[in-house]
């Protein structure tokens, strides 16, 4: 989101020179800074990254139009005007993230942060975020780079525009052509919410749109059209009012959609209606942190995500939101100096067009890239790492839709065991090999061991969990568990778990219930009648079948992250909002745990479901442990038990013949 310095408006009404550009500037970049310092001030905050990619469009098509009409472009100069403009204060802040990462992030986060420095190299950020949006990647707001998917998005627009406009021309047929390309960019993008909501969010086909928007008012600018006064106040008042109240998603539509869409049309109307400089100067300090936004955008993120790695404590304490504030204050002095020091010297460099000049860039990229060499782990400790994600046998274990029996999913030819639910039977896997070997392990992440149920929320976007087609194809998986349940030569004992809380919370919970002839919403006072109710029709199928079943209960969790409270206590980094043995007080388990205890009595009481405890191997009367008595992490996160926890808790309460007793 580059910056232009700070100028009066110039009699030739050139847009990189203009005070009202310069003040949606700084409206975009502190919409999105306080977004991220405090979410609940400014929800819609994000909206300023829509603001900023309707403005670059303009800005930076404008400049290819007027170079191009005027016989003077050369796509060399321009890539080097693009690499002057955005490389050094772009690798100064990596540089520094990386060089801090070691005094903040975690092992997990620390190679989580060397790909995605990798893909900020490339401008292939936003692609590399794409890819680690599984459930269990490290969450968006421990990543320290994350900010970069959206330079990364514009500069591959900007790779591809250039060229198309040189090979259609700037008349006609390149306006024709770029009124097509937008168009199907929006219709991509909004028809891709419905099947993938995390692709729609981050790739360029379906955000182009943004930025072709403001590559369509910077034709419309130099072919002379002006949008009239009257559009001045009403757009202005939409840019202040939407993020403030963002509106609801529309037809199930998440982001981008009608809000980065009126945002755009908003924009647009007020790059094309310039107002007079006499009339703009209330907006001086506004104009001045777009002059920063650049610099403030790139600070910003990393100094936020540092807070998020060093909170391990429940999300919505207030000393959370204090750390973020002053992180967000901070970032202002550090984006000044960013901005003076190294924006502004690097703008007087000459650009590089010799050989030996572009070489010192790419051997500045290189020097970047191996950077992130020197902060890797040897292959063993990652691979002994407590936070590493706990899949069972392996990832493909976690399987979607039906499942299918795959070698690498058990431990004997004739297994006599069966494990079955969601990562929270995962996480079982490697203890009860060890102490029940013979395994076979049928699970799905989310998509907890009931029949006739699936939880799921309304505002679940589109491709990700808990959707209603997420939903429906929960309950197919399980079917079709049940079905391989069936067949000659299943286990006979059938040890089932679920976290259960996605039934539950937050802050209520959605049930549908997925028999007879039509889909139902289950009222929030029935939900855990209608648990207990599938917990009982799940007992009765696999009696049927000739199998017992035993639930194994979750660990018992204390609202926060246990498995970065020990890793970051064992390496001396900050730690903040959590024990500081990082055991789990029993009078503190958070009131959603309470409810899943309260169901699991339920299931056993009124389903005839029998529960292993995992609480009677971790607990006393006023504590849970997270850690053995030698150090050894039994906790991966705030809830999953770690590989190693798993093989050495289960064989203390889960032996061949404590399970055999336990089942019916």
């Amino acid at each position: 989101m580059p910056a232009m310095p700070f100028t009066t408006p110039s009699p030739a009404s050139e847009p990189d020179h203009r005070w009202d550009i310069q003040a949606l500037r700084g409206l975009a970049v502190a919409g999105v800074l306080l977004q991220h310092a405090a979410p609940g001030l400014l929800p819609g905050g994000y909206l300023g990254v829509d603001l900023f990619f309707v403005i670059s469009g303009f800005l930076i098509t404008g400049l290819v139009l007027r170079a191009q009409r005027e016989r003077r472009f050369s796509l060399a100069q321009f890539y080097a005007r693009r690499a002057r403009r955005l490389l050094p204060a772009a690798y100064v802040v990596l540089a520094a993230t990386l060089l801090a990462s070691p005094w903040w992030l975690g092992s997990v986060e620390q190679a989580d942060l060397a790909r995605q420095h990798w893909g900020a190299l490339g401008f292939a950020s936003n692609m590399v975020l794409w890819q680690q949006s599984g459930y269990f990647d490290v969450a968006a707001e421990l990543k320290p780079l994350l900010h970069f998917w959206s330079l990364s998005l514009e500069e591959q627009y900007y790779l591809l525009l250039p060229a198309l406009l040189l090979a259609a021309g700037t008349g006609r047929r390149g306006l024709v052509l770029l009124v097509a390309l937008t168009l199907a960019s929006l219709l991509l993008g909004l028809g891709l919410q419905r099947h993938d909501a995390s692709a729609a969010f981050y790739l360029l086909p379906s955000r182009a749109w943004e930025l072709g928007l403001g590559s369509l008012g910077a034709f419309a600018h130099a072919g002379g059209w002006r949008a009239g006064r009257a559009w001045r106040v009403p757009a202005a008042l939409l840019l202040v009012a939407l993020p403030m109240a963002p509106l609801p998603a529309w037809g199930g539509m998440g982001h981008p959609g009608a809000n980065a869409l009126l945002v755009g049309l908003a924009t647009l109307a007020l790059l094309l209606s310039e107002g007079r400089p006499q009339a703009l100067r209330a907006l001086v300090p506004l104009a001045r942190l777009g002059d920063l936004s650049y610099s403030l955008y790139l600070v910003h993120w990393p100094l936020i995500a540092f807070v998020n790695n060093a909170w391990v404590g429940p999300p919505d304490a207030p000393g959370l939101a204090h750390a973020r504030l002053l992180a967000a204050a901070l970032a202002l002095p550090l984006a000044w100096l960013l901005w003076r020091g190294v924006e502004q010297t690097t703008r007087r460099w000459p650009l590089p067009r010799t050989a030996r000049a572009w070489g010192a860039v790419l051997a500045m990229t290189a020097l970047l890239a191996l950077l992130p060499l020197a902060w890797s782990a040897d292959p063993a400790a990652q691979a002994a790492d407590a936070r590493r994600p706990n899949h069972g046998f392996a990832a493909s274990c976690d399987q979607w839709e039906r499942w299918a029996d795959r070698s690498e999913c058990r431990d004997a030819g004739q297994p006599g065991w069966a494990v079955w639910g969601d990562s929270y039977a995962m996480h079982l896997v490697p203890g009860l090999a060890v102490a029940a070997p013979g395994l076979l392990q049928m699970t799905e992440s989310s998509c907890g061991p009931l029949l006739g149920v699936a939880p799921w929320r309304a505002e679940a976007q589109p491709g990700a969990s808990f959707t209603r087609d997420w939903a429906r194809q929960c309950e197919r998986f399980n079917r079709s568990v049940l079905d391989a349940l069936s067949a000659p030569g299943a286990p006979r004992v059938v040890l089932v778990s679920s976290l259960l809380a996605q039934y539950l919370g937050p802050p209520g919970g959605q049930l549908l219930r997925l028999e007879g002839p039509a889909e139902q919403e289950v009222p929030q006072d029935r939900i855990e009648d209608a648990l207990v109710a599938a917990a009982g029709r799940l007992a009765q199928a696999l009696r049927a079948q000739g199998q017992r079943l035993v639930w194994v209960s979750p660990p018992p969790k204390g609202g926060f992250d246990a498995g970065a409270c020990l890793e970051r206590r064992q390496h001396g980094l900050l730690t903040l909002g959590a024990p500081a043995d990082c055991r789990i007080v029993r009078a503190e388990i958070p009131p959603l745990q309470q409810r899943v205890t309260a169901l699991l009595k339920r299931f056993e009481h009124e389903a005839g479901v029998p529960v292993l405890w995992l609480d009677a191997a971790l607990c006393d009367a006023q504590a849970c442990r997270t850690a053995d008595a030698d150090g050894l992490a039994l906790y991966r996160d705030a809830g999953h038990l770690s590989v190693e926890g798993s093989r050495r808790l289960l064989p203390q309460i889960a032996s061949r013949q404590a399970i055999a007793a336990l089942a019916r």
